[in-house]
């Protein structure tokens, strides 16, 4: 089966200004989107300077469970 990848878009602020807190919160967002208890894998995190936001693209997990709006 073919990996599934999912995408967050990050904003910065005043507290997230550094690539490690970036990367911390693209990994909490994937882990609670997931319902999981470990972090998904970060495969690319770009930043989009004309948005002046970060785009975390992971792999979702497999037996993720998924909540309609």
């Amino acid at each position: 089966m073919p990996e599934l990848l999912k995408a967050l878009v990050i904003s910065l602020n005043e507290k997230i200004t550094e690539i490690g807190s970036i990367l911390a919160v693209a990994r909490a967002e994937a882990r609670k989107r997931e319902q999981s208890k470990d972090n998904p894998p970060i495969r690319v995190l770009k930043y989009v300077p004309e948005l002046r936001v970060y785009v975390a693209v992971y792999e979702a997990a497999d037996n993720s469970v998924q909540n309609p709006k």
